[in-house]
């Protein structure tokens, strides 16, 4: 009964567990230390192991790191971005947030300690302990480059994983002098408190940002145009309603193909026929050229 139990527990945490587990579970120390001898079980790490035959794969070598901290942690900063889905790139090294200091070094693991990390900062994704979104975003300020910290809060804006207020909540409660991470992201989070309306793609945050760096009047995202009788016409990705004018965001992934492109044609002239005014950027012209994208915008500004 003891090993069911075991078994069961650990396959709700990719086939690892700990020692303190397995006795929790009925198993005897004596047992545990044969069994590691004999390599029934693996170890993976001081106190952590998976039964012998079973293949560890990225998540379950997270799980073994966070159960290495002994008390309260979770997988945090990159790893935990990559668990939520903030970023496609997983981490070449996974990081853990502990509330102790660990003596012993983990092998290919970053360990972080941190003296304000709470029970309620820690959840469970995919099977793994990690930090809550809202805490990874402001702890990834402290390690991961300003792009990075940006595109994983738009993402998780996109998502819906937090809002700005949940995260600007979160920041004013651990806010301290020297708390790292503070100085990256409380500008990114200011600067998003007066955006109104969510965006669909890295492309639209991109633009978006573009315009409120440069101090110029941020349009309405995701807006729907309407005939006069009030039939849907079509929707755009930026719309400013006061000066009839539309903006057109084009990827390569989404706007290059025959079906797209007609689609696309037939909305600008249906907004044409009523008066809009429709411009068109790509993502090479906000990165490569984005002087001429606020040109083009600031001059029907000041018409």
């Amino acid at each position: 009964m003891s090993d069911a139990l075991l078994i069961s527990l650990a396959e709700e945490q990719h086939g690892v567990f700990t020692m303190a587990q397995a006795r929790a579970c009925g198993v005897s120390p004596r047992t545990i230390q044969d069994r590691a001898s004999n390599r029934r079980y693996r170890r993976l790490h001081r106190g952590v192991y998976v039964f012998a035959g079973t293949s560890t794969n990225w998540h379950s070598r997270v799980v073994a790191a966070v159960l290495a901290c002994g008390d309260l942690g979770a997988a945090s900063h990159r790893t935990a971005a990559y668990l939520w889905g903030m970023t496609d790139r997983r981490p070449p090294s996974i990081e853990v947030v502990t509330t102790r200091h660990l003596r012993r070094r983990l092998e290919s693991i970053t360990t972080h300690e941190s003296l304000d990390l709470k029970p309620t900062d820690v959840m469970t994704v995919a099977g793994v302990p990690v930090t809550s979104a809202r805490r990874t975003i402001v702890d990834l300020g402290a390690t991961a480059p300003y792009w990075m910290v940006e595109s994983c809060l738009d993402k998780g804006l996109r998502d819906g994983l937090f809002t700005i207020r949940e995260v600007h909540g979160y920041l004013a409660s651990v806010a301290r002098s020297g708390r790292n991470g503070v100085g990256t992201i409380r500008p990114l989070i200011e600067e998003r408190t007066g955006w109104s309306g969510a965006t669909e793609s890295a492309l639209e945050d991109l633009f978006r940002s573009t315009l409120s760096r440069a101090g110029l009047e941020l349009p309405q995202p995701q807006y729907v145009v309407l005939d006069d009788l009030g039939q849907f016409v079509c929707r755009a990705d930026f719309a400013y309603p006061h000066r009839m004018i539309l903006v057109e965001l084009d990827s390569e992934k989404y706007h290059m193909d025959s079906k797209s492109f007609q689609a696309d044609r037939r909305k600008q002239n249906l907004a044409h026929q009523l008066g809009w005014t429709v411009f068109r950027f790509t993502w090479r012209q906000l990165i490569d050229d984005p002087g001429s994208v606020l040109g083009i915008l600031a001059s029907q500004d000041a018409t």
